[in-house]
């Protein structure tokens, strides 16, 4: 897991070195990997950079060709390329090609990986800029699926509409189904005549079995804490013989995530896309339900329910919002103090960013509130942001 508190720590370091930083320059880069392989995204990159950087006619010749060697260095020592690339160079503009003194050291150059599909961005101004990694800090996953039957249960992470395979976990308990017929059906003459000896044996014996499965599952979970931090949705996708022998299978494993929304897909499916497709279609009915029932429970609350962006920013700063409801994608432009308060006017010791939405974010997690983003399947599409306050 990424540590991007950290290294937002680090960069707004090297941003309030006022000392050193009086002619620097700030360069920000953000760029999906699209799932290229190395030599792809080394042109992909180069192309947008030098597009980019001469656009923004801010940096000297040399610059690109620095930052460019320094990104394909990085890119050839990764393993594999992660979803996201993110890169930040801080650089003098008015260094001389030739002077002994590099335009951008090894410390002024911070590369990190994403989780996340970013946005493709590139920016130079007089701080970097942090909007797309402050809003990654704070996104988990979307969600966990199980996809369960009889010999086998598939695990998958759910996020950015997509399902990601953990891992592929075999019934060890299970006897096979010709066993279960020999148990089930047994000569009783040399006329081939068959007479049952057990199905209610069987039947009990495949609930067992399922059962010391399930627990088997249930440990693995528990075992990979990285599998539990938060998420919305926990999906379980089982076959039909499956649910018939397990009434309670539902209710034990979401015991492990009591802060989740359970969808149920009762379907006997073994393709991956078919079941991805599902998935997005549950959650997405899932996720409008909530959000309409969430949205009009706070509008109810007249004295402590406000949508004006000045209240918003307001309560914000004085770690009054229990719930946040929010667009995921808007642009409004607002400024952040270093202390990390923000305003959509200008104020002493503040910083302009092009989208104040992560920051809002952020300030609101850190006071534990919640955050419900909304989407195009809201009433309401007007709406940008609202609150719910506390008091």
């Amino acid at each position: 897991m990424i540590l991007y508190d950290q290294y937002l720590k680090i960069l707004a370091e090297k941003e309030q070195d006022l000392k050193n930083n009086q002619h620097c320059s700030f360069l920000t880069v953000y760029f999906a990997t699209n799932n290229y392989h190395k030599n792809r995204l080394k042109q992909e990159l180069r192309s947008f950079i030098l597009t980019g950087l001469k656009n923004e006619q801010k940096a000297p010749p040399k610059v690109g060709k620095i930052i460019i060697d320094k990104i394909e260095e990085t890119i050839d020592g990764l393993k594999s390329p992660p979803r996201g690339l993110s890169f930040f160079a801080k650089f003098d503009p008015q260094e001389q090609v030739g002077k002994k003194k590099k335009i951008v050291t090894e410390e002024n150059f911070i590369f990190i990986p994403l989780e996340k599909t970013p946005q493709k961005e590139l920016l130079i101004g007089s701080r970097f800029d942090l909007d797309q990694l402050v809003w990654l800090s704070d996104k988990g996953i979307d969600g966990l699926v199980f996809q369960i039957n009889q010999k086998e249960a598939n695990l998958y992470v759910f996020d950015d509409r997509k399902l990601f395979l953990i891992t592929r976990q075999e019934n060890p308990f299970t006897q096979g189904e010709e066993k279960h017929y020999l148990e089930q059906f047994s000569p009783v003459n040399f006329r081939g005549i068959f007479h049952g000896t057990g199905d209610d044996d069987v039947i009990r014996r495949e609930r067992e079995e399922n059962k010391l499965f399930l627990k088997k599952l249930q440990s693995f979970v528990k075992d990979n804490a990285n599998l539990t931090e938060p998420f919305d949705y926990l999906v379980i996708n089982w076959s039909t013989r499956f649910i018939r022998l397990n009434t309670n299978f539902a209710r034990d494993l979401s015991a492990f995530f009591p802060k989740t929304s359970l969808v149920l897909i009762d379907k006997n499916i073994t393709d991956p896309k078919q079941l991805e497709k599902l998935v997005i279609e549950k959650t997405d009915q899932e996720k409008t339900k909530t959000i309409n029932q969430q949205l009009k429970e706070a509008q109810e609350e007249f004295d402590r329910y406000r949508e004006e962006w000045q209240s918003i920013l307001t309560a914000a700063n004085q770690n009054r919002i229990q719930k946040l409801f929010i667009k995921p994608v808007i642009k409004k432009r607002g400024y952040v103090t270093l202390n990390n308060q923000i305003y959509n006017y200008p104020v002493q010791g503040s910083r302009l960013v092009n989208n104040i939405a992560p920051w809002l974010i952020h300030q609101v997690l850190t006071a534990n509130g919640q955050i419900i983003i909304l989407d195009q399947k809201v009433k309401n599409n007007t709406l940008e942001a609202a609150a719910l306050l506390r008091y």
